[in-house]
């Protein structure tokens, strides 16, 4: 059996952003709205966090709700600045080199003019929210700041990303929830073990390239035991989520739901050991597919059923 063709490419080529007048599509580039995956990740954390918080379901479909603008924006801004910040490198890179920024598309000063944009409407999200949320949420943004210039001094700069993007989770029990738990810390850091157990994955697509021009990421600093490195991070994951489960007191939804994420992540490890045969961006992808699995599950909170 032969390995299929890779298209290591985040870019899609065509989208509903056709239907667009043509000058806009560099600014939904520039955003990832064309890319969908990464705000999912960002915003389900916070999805499957806000049922275990015993809110009433009405305030916790309004609290979803201002989470996913939220999310939307805070990853555009995000990708902002890391485009603003990794321009040079990016030229380099076969799968970045057509970045609006990096290809010239979009200037640096309309880069910024953007960034403060997408910053002003998630500000009117977060004043939805209570005054503590507003300052866990700000207390973020040097870790939104810091993570692309992670690359340059350290080689496990995942573990930044994760420390960042896991910043849903207690964001959003803020919101729902004024008083805090064993559960949400150790939920908040079962979060930041799969960030990091899948963009090492997400990192594989540029290894190479990455290693010639010497940019710092886990993918590369654990090559040489990657299924092994991938593996703890998903299994530290799966084991503090049954727990984060158990303190917060869900129900038994919650525990099928986290049973049907470890065995995906055995799927996906089986796959990351035949990186030859399998796209590292669609098992990174498959990632969605976990987080919405939790996010259901954490709904059932509302079913009255059992719990341990």
């Amino acid at each position: 059996m032969s390995a299929p063709k890779l298209n290591y490419s985040d870019m899609p080529k065509s989208g509903w952003w056709n239907f667009l007048p043509k000058k806009s599509v560099k600014w939904i580039r520039l955003g990832r709205f064309d890319r969908p995956v990464g705000f999912w990740l960002l915003l389900l954390p916070g999805w499957w966090t806000i049922p275990l918080s015993n809110i009433n379901l009405s305030e916790c479909i309004k609290l979803m709700i201002i989470f996913f603008v939220g999310s939307v924006m805070m990853r555009a801004a995000g990708c902002t600045i890391n485009d603003l910040w990794d321009k040079d490198i990016d030229r380099k890179i076969k799968r970045t080199k057509d970045r609006p920024i990096a290809s010239g598309d979009i200037t640096i000063s309309g880069a910024i003019i953007f960034l403060l944009l997408i910053l002003l409407i998630s500000f009117f999200c977060l004043i939805q929210l209570n005054t503590n949320t507003w300052l866990i949420a700000l207390a973020s943004i040097p870790l939104v700041i810091i993570y692309p210039l992670a690359k340059k001094f350290t080689k496990w700069p995942q573990i930044i990303l994760g420390l960042t993007f896991s910043w849903a989770v207690p964001t959003a029990w803020s919101a729902a929830n004024q008083s805090w738990e064993l559960g949400i810390f150790t939920m908040y850091f079962a979060t930041v073990f799969w960030i990091i157990g899948y963009d090492t994955v997400y990192g594989c697509q540029d290894r190479k390239e990455d290693e010639i021009i010497g940019v710092k990421n886990s993918a590369i600093s654990a090559q040489n035991f990657l299924t092994l490195f991938v593996g703890t991070m998903y299994f530290f994951s799966f084991t503090l989520l049954i727990f984060s489960g158990w303190k917060l007191n869900a129900n038994l939804i919650w525990f099928l739901g986290v049973l049907i994420t470890g065995i995906h992540f055995i799927v996906q490890i089986n796959k990351i050991k035949n990186l030859d045969m399998y796209n590292p961006l669609t098992i990174f992808k498959s990632n969605v597919l976990v987080g919405l699995i939790l996010t259901v599950s954490a709904l059932g909170n509302y079913l009255e059923l059992y719990k341990p």
